[in-house]
């Protein structure tokens, strides 16, 4: 029985290091290649973000402990790799966040909703670019959205914002990352 769970241990690890490795190049369409690397001995997270012609979000892994505060920080100051783009509008800021149990409350400034793009695959990109960066740090499962403290019922009329939200693996183009 040991041995299955060491097994499977390894075999989660193996898998983890081929798709960091698998992410570590990124196609510029300026520059051919850039290599891009992560320490996988040392912590790292996962920030996601919009590519074009993409109807997926992308993730761009960042080195640290993947902190609520790390994860919001780097949302909000957006891609570093080229290619990708943010997936917060412009102008908008992080209010305040609160967690109860394994809810994640994020309070954001009314430029999400007043300086959003439209479009459903805008707002699913925004949505689920938020959720599924923060779900999993510090035991968060769900992330609710607020608007300048008020629960919104959507941003741009193609998402049900009312109850909290769970990682949505479809966006990210599998049903087991």
């Amino acid at each position: 029985m040991r041995w299955k769970r060491s097994a499977a241990m390894a075999v989660v690890f193996l898998l983890l290091l081929f798709a960091v490795r698998t992410v570590l190049y990124v196609l510029s369409e300026e520059n051919g290649i850039i290599e891009v690397s992560v320490d996988v001995s040392k912590p790292f997270y996962a920030v996601y973000f919009a590519s074009p012609g993409s109807l997926y979000l992308v993730p761009e892994f960042r080195q640290g402990a993947g902190t609520i505060e790390e994860r919001l920080e780097s949302l909000l100051a957006g891609p570093r790799l080229p290619g990708l783009f943010p997936i917060l509008p412009e102008g908008v800021r992080l209010l305040s966040y609160s967690q109860r149990g394994d809810v994640l409350y994020l309070n954001f400034s009314h430029h999400l909703v007043t300086n959003h793009p439209g479009g459903s695959t805008g707002e699913i990109f925004t949505v689920y670019g938020i959720v599924n960066t923060l779900v999993g740090a510090q035991g968060v499962r769900r992330v609710q959205i607020l608007v300048e403290n008020r629960m919104v019922s959507t941003l741009a009329g193609h998402l049900d914002l009312t109850e909290p939200l769970e990682k949505d693996y479809e966006i990210l183009g599998s049903s087991h990352i």
